[in-house]
């Protein structure tokens, strides 16, 4: 991966954000060579959240809720309940995979070939996901003539995911969503224990007595293993893609090449909530269906020239320019309808309005690099790029991207000679650069409004207000490093410095009061820098025929702040305003109140400020009181004057280790990754341990504070709640994770064999976590956790072999 700026300078607007290198397998000189491999694998959830049981919770349920269950249940039946339904459990469920490689390449003293195809098939470890793909690729290199070259690569991919159904996108205000139901999953953790998934006559039960209106429908209720079972969430994929390269020697040192590729992906997503189910049981709609369409076709020409030139011993040059053309022209549309019975046909269904859009954007890049070495130890590369944009308006579609970079290869010099070969190598590297964003909608940039149907006539609404001002969002880098290397580069070190400034951020804002939408529209806001350093280091600890070790670490850290934001300084942002956009601190970060503890009986609660008006009591929780009107504690804990920042998304440094070791025929491979310092906003904790008579919740609760147990954690169940989000749910998402442990076993082959290789292997993901966050899992890549898919723990088996 390509983090330098100087390195990174060149692609432009494409590598601002780093770039990976993938270099491609392609067929070798001398043969055919045919290599297959199979991998079956066992996935199953990482971790499972603490609930109440049905004892649990009927005991909860008669203590503080006026014993609820006892007017649908009789006292022998109350009797009979022990551990109940396990809801968490019914919707997880052991996922396995199994993926075929197939590859034959070859090539002669002018022509390489590789031919390779891949089928996966993984069923995932919630019910009713999974992931289907086939996928095939074709090199191609052919020596026409000793100065003419000519390639192509052709890939075809077909995927189809079945994934959790989310009620997110609901198009009602009363939805699941709005009361913490994120999707089936989070459903389930909600379903009171007492209730059963079947009846007894093997048919689902939809009898929910202590549901909410929203999610029930004339004594009918969701079950979410049904709707899991049922509903539809699908994605396919299509995928073609292919590339032509010519590339000729004009003379020696001056070579010309020619790239020329297209690439079409067509994606169709089927969307389906039975009447039956907690989306479709809505009286409004009765069962929903959507189809949505998507094809992309991009194209691109890329235009390269260069020249390498060697001066005696002392001067090396190495120049390149081009030219780069893409195209890219997008067609979608979504089609839906409501009281659908199935998802056979949507037209038998309310027909709701569709959406249909065509979308064009072109991308133009000009590009220079020049590459200077003078004796073997002073080097200077120039770069420069110019990308020209249609996602912005007129005398806003240019932006230019110079870098330079200096590097001295110090073990060169005479005077390090000495020193070698304890001090093999030693590099100093210093590097200035510009790369630029232009990630946003194709056109962001105009007016356009939604079309729909109001009383039966055509109707608009605004969808988009349009900023002809939109420009590119750039980043200036300065960047300063170290490589070493001692004992013939056994041992080996590197170290970065940074500094990245980037100013006309492309975020969001609030549109305009009475400017007729509600929607965020996108505009050129405040900068923000990060600064850090990273640190490398590689060993080779053991070398010897037949044993060798290896091993590599890392640690990276960053310091995220925000610098400026105008006159939108302190907006606030999420569902909830849970997150703060302010100028001192880090993106993403969480605002709200600072929980002190719990109220005890003995405490002065004459002394302690007022929530909403009310002076809590025993067993309420406390909050900090910050500041008023004036700047200080006013004695009233508010919104407006008491919610700071609790913590953020940014982590105080990553880390990583990595070894490998072969002895014999026997070969191991370990990864480990964590991170330190960086927060969650566990909202799908803060629902659970939300007491009600309704849902199920978690077993914390068993700890709240009562006058015999006097917690300072968890208040009593049936104290005063605030709607604002306190410090209790920002918890730290520090993890270390053991990645992944592979050990593999070659299988000694005869000379004369037709098979030249044989290798079986064992692996395992996810092993372990060791964290105190108490979600599914610690990477949460927004920052807001509202049930994500659990991360898995995956165990492995495979053979490959060789002919």
């Amino acid at each position: 991966m390509l983090k330098d700026v100087s390195a990174k300078a060149i692609y432009g607007s494409r590598g601002a954000n780093g770039v990976i290198l993938v270099t491609t397998k392609k067929g070798k000189r001398g043969g055919t060579t045919i290599r297959y491999q199979y991998t079956l694998g066992v996935d199953k959830s990482a971790k499972k959240l603490d609930l109440l049981t049905a004892k649990q919770w009927l005991s909860i349920q008669k203590e503080y809720f006026n014993d609820k269950p006892s007017l649908y249940y009789s006292q022998d039946e109350l009797a009979q309940f022990d551990k109940g339904t396990d809801w968490q459990n019914a919707v997880l469920q052991t996922g396995v995979s199994q993926t075929h490689e197939l590859s034959i390449s070859g090539g002669d003293d002018k022509t390489r070939y590789l031919i390779s195809g891949n089928y996966t098939d993984q069923k995932g470890i919630i019910l009713n996901s999974g992931f289907e793909r086939f996928s095939g690729r074709l090199n191609l290199d052919r020596e026409i003539y000793a100065n003419l070259k000519v390639g192509v690569t052709a890939t075809v991919n077909r995927s189809t995911q079945d994934a959790l159904t989310t009620f997110e996108g609901a198009n009602y205000n009363d939805s699941p969503y709005s009361h913490g139901i994120a999707n089936s999953l989070t459903y389930a953790l909600y379903m009171p224990p007492v209730l059963s998934i079947h009846n007894a006559d093997g048919s689902y039960n939809y009898k929910n007595p202590f549901e909410y209106s929203y999610l029930s429908y004339y004594g009918q209720a969701a079950n979410p293993v049904s709707d899991l079972k049922n509903s539809i969430g699908q994605t396919i994929s299509t995928s073609l893609l292919g590339n032509f390269f010519v590339e000729y020697d004009i003379i020696k040192g001056l070579k010309a090449k020619v790239n020329a590729g297209a690439n079409t992906d067509y994606i169709t997503q089927n969307y389906f909530a039975p009447p039956y189910t907690a989306l479709g049981l809505n009286q409004d709609i009765r069962g929903m269906g959507a189809i949505g369409n998507r094809r992309t076709d991009v194209t691109q020409t890329e235009l390269l020239l260069s020249y390498t030139k060697q001066l005696n011993s002392i001067h090396f040059i190495d120049l390149l320019a081009g030219y780069t053309h893409q195209k890219t022209k997008t067609n979608f549309s979504v089609s839906k309808a409501n009281h659908l019975e199935s998802f056979d046909n949507l037209a038998t269904g309310n027909e709701l309005p569709s959406i249909s859009r065509k979308q064009e954007a072109s991308f133009n890049s000009f590009l220079g690099r020049a590459n200077y070495t003078l004796l073997e130890r002073y080097n200077l590369t120039a770069t420069f790029r110019a990308d020209k944009s249609s996602r912005f308006s007129k005398g806003h579609e240019w932006a230019y991207f110079p870098s330079v970079g200096l590097s001295w290869n110090i073990n060169e010099e005479e005077f390090a000679k000495p020193l070698s070969p304890t001090l093999s190598t030693l590099k100093l590297r210093l590097t200035y650069g510009k790369a630029g964003n232009q990630e946003i909608d194709f056109d962001e940039y105009e007016q356009y409004f939604n079309t729909g149907r109001y009383n039966g006539a055509p109707a608009y609404d605004m969808k988009n207000l349009g900023n002809s001002n939109l420009k590119w969002e750039t980043t200036t880098e300065y960047n300063a490093g170290i490589d070493a290397g001692f004992l013939d580069d056994r041992l080996t070190f590197t170290t970065d410095v940074y500094y990245k400034e980037t100013r006309d951020l492309l975020l969001r804002i609030p549109a305009p009061l009475g400017s007729g939408t509600s929607e965020k529209q996108i505009a050129n806001l405040g900068n923000v820098t990060n600064k850090g350093v990273e640190f490398t280091l590689n060993a080779k600890l053991i070398e010897q025929k037949d044993l060798s070790w290896t091993a590599s670490a890392n640690i990276a850290r960053n310091i995220n702040r925000i610098t400026s934001l105008g006159e939108y300084n302190g907006l606030t942002e999420g569902n909830d305003q849970e997150q703060i956009l302010r100028e001192g601190e880090s993106v993403g970060s969480f605002y709200g109140y600072r929980f002190l503890g719990v109220v005890q009986t003995d405490e002065d609660i004459s002394n302690l400020p007022k929530i909403g008006g009310r002076t809590p009591q025993p067993g309420d929780a406390k909050f900090a009181d910050v500041s008023g009107s004036d700047g200080t504690p006013d004695g009233r804990v508010t919104p407006e004057s008491d919610r700071v920042v609790l913590g953020n998304i940014q982590p105080d440094f990553t880390y990583g280790f990595s070894s490998s070791a072969t002895y014999g025929n026997f070969d191991f491979y370990i990864l480990l990754q964590g991170s330190q310092g960086n927060q969650v906003y566990n909202l799908l904790r803060r629902y659970l341990e939300r007491p009600n008579d309704s849902y199920n919740m978690s077993a914390a609760l068993l700890n709240s504070w009562t006058e015999t147990n006097p917690s300072n954690a968890i208040p009593h169940l049936n104290s005063t709640r605030t709607t604002e989000l306190d410090s209790r749910y920002i918890e730290d998402a520090s993890f270390l994770k053991l990645r992944n442990v592979t050990l593999g076993y070659t299988i000694p082959v005869k000379i004369n064999s037709k098979v030249s290789k044989i290798r079986l292997f064992a692996s395992a993901r996810n092993l372990f976590t060791i964290t105190k966050y108490k979600g599914y899992d610690p990477e949460v890549a927004s920052g807001i956790d509202l049930g994500i898919y659990p991360s898995a723990k995956s165990f492995m088996a495979g053979a490959s072999i060789t002919f």
